[in-house]
């Protein structure tokens, strides 16, 4: 078994003992090692030094912290805490043990505060600083006691060392968590939330990079120099890493300071959202609900600051994890309010099925409740701006043709999903080309309906809203039921007729309002040569009465041709003629008379 000396040289290093030291040796190998410490060990604790030989050679203070024992000395721990002292003249040493475990004090911090009582070494750092700044004030280890005290030479590391730097300071925030509540009457955590909103109001992309502004990235914002330090390579630490219980109070005193652009804000409290809640573990069922119903009340309210993308998932995990219904409600009225800036692939997070099953369609009751709820909103708007209609009614035929790709929509499915995509588009939409697409998209994917049910399919179809195009395409479509196609087909014979028309119409009163001008036959007889030939494609059952229509009005139009002018002009053509046949020129040649003398 290894001596007291063999012990110290697997221990030591550099000259100095290391944190393990009070565990491992009694006080005895302590007093004997003591000689054996580096010249500048001893000569900076030479004081102590001496204290420490002059008190009783065994440990009669015997102390489990969370498992790890401890044997120290009672006079040791006397001389640096008033508490101590205090239950040791009351021979309530006990009571010590008491309140080690109400703190909840880590063994290596105790050990660090054990260490400064023996007159050891004492290495701070961002990961220790908050828990032994804890016990030293519980335990009273301040200037009543001795000058050359632990609170002070743990603030003054605080106030120096961890503040100055961004790393540094969230670093001691996440690891005190626990320490931190027995601190709140100090107003410690006041003074990390102080010293970080600070920091970000000088450079906020210590809170994260916006995307939008990669592109435009600019030397504004710089890293100040003070907070890299003992960092090689700077790297900000994410203020998502704390836990939610002190997130949230400093996010609240963040946007009340105004002092930060509220996109970094939304910015942070989005990442937080996706640590905590989109990619936490299912398991940690109530931290999940806490977070999403925290980050809530943390989102600002006017429109266009949050992604609808992030909305949807948040309104998708908040009623999964049966949050409060304020929480959800909240999240619908943000939604209800940009619904227009939507993409289709934002609507197809509500309609998916949660976790394993988020690849397939489940249904579609939320689409319905968030467009209820967008329709409500803006239904109390007294504005006459329709285009956030258009934009909804354009989104939801985009989400239909989207869905009826998906093998897993069903029929009544795509349906009552259909029915809602038309009943938000009448009046909004000229055509009903997008309703065409999405049932021919349907069709497509589920080959196996039959005809009845194809019809079931089509009857939300209205075939007179069919653009041109689309009753071109819609004629040739061989997925679509032999009723509905030649419904199309007589669709489209009306809607040339009405194009002929309307083009005769057109062409007829430009006649009558240029009689004078010179006109172009030969481009009007083939522009109407080859509306014929479309109405002879078809089989327009009113072709010859248009044919005669264009005819006449040819008849008409030749008239008035160049040729026609410039006998008018020789005086051939009277105003009163109504016919080409009527212009006979009855030009003589007058003789000369000649007189001759006779």
């Amino acid at each position: 078994m290894l001596g007291a000396p063999e012990k110290l040289s697997t221990l030591f290093l550099g000259g100095q003992i290391t944190d393990q030291l009070i565990n491992l040796l009694s006080y005895r190998e302590i007093e004997e090692l003591l000689p054996k410490m580096s010249d500048s060990n001893r000569n900076n604790n030479n004081n102590e030094n001496q204290n420490l030989i002059s008190v009783s050679s065994e440990p009669d203070l015997h102390i489990n912290i969370k498992g790890v024992p401890f044997h120290l000395h009672k006079e040791m721990i006397a001389k640096r805490s008033s508490k101590v002292s205090l239950l040791l003249e009351r021979n309530e040493m006990d009571e010590l043990r008491l309140i080690l475990r109400d703190l909840e004090v880590e063994t290596e911090a105790f050990e660090l505060v054990a260490r400064f009582c023996y007159g050891l070494e004492v290495r701070f750092s961002s990961d220790n600083i908050v828990s032994v700044l804890c016990i030293a004030y519980y335990l009273g280890m301040n200037e009543e006691q001795s000058s050359d005290n632990l609170l002070r030479k743990a603030s003054e590391f605080l106030e120096q060392r961890v503040f100055p730097c961004w790393n540094e300071t969230v670093n001691a925030l996440r690891s005190g968590d626990k320490s931190l509540d027995k601190l709140a009457d100090v107003g410690l955590v006041d003074l990390f939330f102080d010293s970080l909103i600070e920091k970000a109001s000088y450079d906020p992309r210590l809170l994260g990079e916006l995307v939008k502004n990669r592109e435009e990235e600019s030397d504004d914002y710089r890293p100040n120099p003070r907070r890299r330090l003992f960092v090689k390579d700077w790297k900000s630490e994410d203020l998502i890493t704390i836990p939610l219980r002190l997130y949230e109070p400093l996010m609240i005193r963040a946007i009340k300071s105004r002092s930060i652009p509220v996109e970094y804000i939304v910015l942070s409290v989005c990442k937080y959202a996706k640590k905590w809640v989109f990619d936490a573990e299912e398991s940690q069922l109530g931290q999940r609900r806490e977070v999403v119903e925290a980050v809530e009340r943390l989102l600002p309210h006017p429109r266009g600051l949050i992604s609808c993308e992030f909305l949807f998932e948040s309104l998708k995990h908040s009623i999964w994890l049966e949050a409060s219904s304020e929480c959800r409600n909240g999240f619908g009225i943000r939604i209800s309010k940009q619904l227009d800036m939507a993409k289709s692939t934002d609507l197809k997070i509500l309609s998916q099925g949660y976790r394993e099953k988020a690849e397939s369609f489940e249904d579609i009751e939320l689409v319905k409740t968030v467009v209820m709820s967008f329709y409500s909103y803006y239904a109390n708007e007294d504005s006459e701006d329709v285009s956030h209609f258009e934009k909804v009614a354009k989104l939801l035929e985009e989400f239909l043709f989207l869905a009826a790709s998906e093998t897993s929509l069903k029929l009544e499915g795509f349906v009552e999903l259909a029915e809602i995509t038309v009943t938000i588009s009448q009046g909004i939409l000229t055509y009903s080309d997008g309703i065409y697409k999405a049932i021919d998209a349907f069709l497509e994917s589920h080959r196996y309906l039959t005809e009845s049910e194809k019809m079931e399919v089509c009857k939300v179809l209205d075939c007179n809203k069919l653009s041109q195009e689309g009753c071109e395409q819609a004629a040739k479509n061989q997925r679509l039921p032999l009723r509905i196609v030649v419904h199309v087909l007589y669709v489209s014979q009306l809607q040339i007729r009405d194009t002929v028309a309307k083009e005769i119409k057109v062409i007829g009163e430009k006649v009558d309002e240029d009689e004078e001008e010179e006109i172009g036959v030969s481009s009007d007889e083939d522009e109407m040569e080859k509306m014929s030939s479309k109405l002879l494609g078809l089989e327009i059952e009113n072709h010859e009465c248009v044919v005669h229509r264009w005819k006449k009005t040819k008849k008409k139009k030749n008239k008035i041709s160049v040729w026609t002018q410039v006998k008018r002009k020789f005086g051939c053509l009277t105003s009163s003629s109504s016919s080409v046949d009527a212009c006979t020129c009855d030009f003589k040649k007058k003789k000369k008379k000649h007189h001759h003398n006779k």
